[in-house]
């Protein structure tokens, strides 16, 4: 890793009009976070996780492609998954934030929907000739969290939603988030396309339902350049632009960092006033990058970056390894 490469300063601002809000297609999402998770598994270092995280994901997306609730192949129905649509104060900032809107437990729906999803695989085809074990240990904790009592999942939702992992079992967040996270983007679109009409710009946190973002996407369109923020709930983006921390939003002290050249694909943005971190991967450079895959795959830099100093302003649904 080398030291600062570009004070952000540097960048030169950005003035023509641009797309604020853009809403998420889970589906889509899902299709291609799945198959980033296939390619990037065997040279990850973790190939038994990532395809665990690859079953997971392709799951989201099959309970994502329920439309108008139209039953699929395999039974499921919008009405099973998602309940009736929520009702949304857009006088609110963030309309999906936690408390800002009636979300009842019809997530724990989606969550049963997964688990049903995961368990045969698991049971069928081992992540790997070596791991019979540890599918037999992951099968035993979907089977206890698909028998845990409603009112205690829902503790657990809430608590992850408000940034306080630590506060769940750590063997259930990975998969209570997948279906918060599939429950809140089937929704959201809607809320982001209504809020994406006011061409209100947005800093920091999702602008529909209050979450860290995963990382930023560098983008080739609308025009190549643009800095978006993925949300690690909800799958919308927004932009915010790339002279200003994604944190506390300070234009003094924001550098970028990267392993190689200035042209790296990969790069993180810290900043010396609140001393965080973002990673931000350049899919104008690389469109193969999918932002929750490439974060997790990137991680030895992020561990250069903590060494001197810096701390995650980010959240990796793939992870959940941060407290906000």
């Amino acid at each position: 890793m080398s030291t600062a490469i570009l004070d952000a300063e540097k960048i030169p601002a950005q003035k023509l009009e641009i797309k604020t809000l853009i809403p998420a297609d889970p589906q889509a999402i899902y299709q291609f976070r799945a198959e980033r998770l296939a390619e990037l598994a065997e040279e990850s270092g973790l190939p038994d996780y990532f395809r665990l995280l690859k079953l997971l994901v392709s799951a989201q997306a099959r309970v994502a492609s329920v439309n108008d609730g139209v039953a699929t192949p395999t039974g499921l129905s919008e009405l099973s998954c998602f309940g009736p649509k929520p009702e949304f104060d857009f006088e609110q900032s963030q309309p999906m934030a936690q408390g800002h809107f009636e979300w009842g437990n019809y997530w724990q729906s989606v969550l049963l929907e997964l688990i049903s999803d995961l368990l045969p695989k698991l049971l069928s085809k081992p992540l790997s000739e070596s791991s019979s074990e540890s599918a037999a240990d992951l099968t035993a904790v979907l089977k206890a969290l698909a028998s845990t009592e409603p009112e205690t999942l829902q503790q657990y939702a809430e608590a992850m939603l408000l940034g306080h992992f630590a506060e769940v079992p750590a063997e259930y967040t990975l998969f209570i988030w997948a279906a918060l996270s599939v429950y809140w983007s089937h929704w959201a679109t809607d809320v982001a396309t209504a809020l994406a009409a006011t061409g209100q710009g947005y800093k920091t946190l999702c602008p529909v339902c209050g979450c860290h973002p995963v990382a930023s996407v560098i983008k080739e369109k609308p025009r190549t350049g643009l800095r978006y923020l993925h949300c690690s709930l909800c799958e919308t983006e927004w932009h915010q632009i790339r002279a200003e921390c994604t944190s506390c939003g300070e234009d003094k002290g924001v550098f970028l960092w990267a392993e190689t050249e200035t042209k790296a694909a990969v790069r993180i943005e810290s900043c010396d006033t609140c001393k965080g971190y973002t990673k931000m991967l350049f899919t104008d450079i690389n469109p193969k990058f999918e932002v929750a895959v490439d974060d997790l795959a990137t991680l030895l830099m992020d561990q250069y970056v903590v060494e001197q100093g810096y701390l995650a302003t980010t959240v990796n649904p793939l992870l959940l390894a941060h407290e906000q």
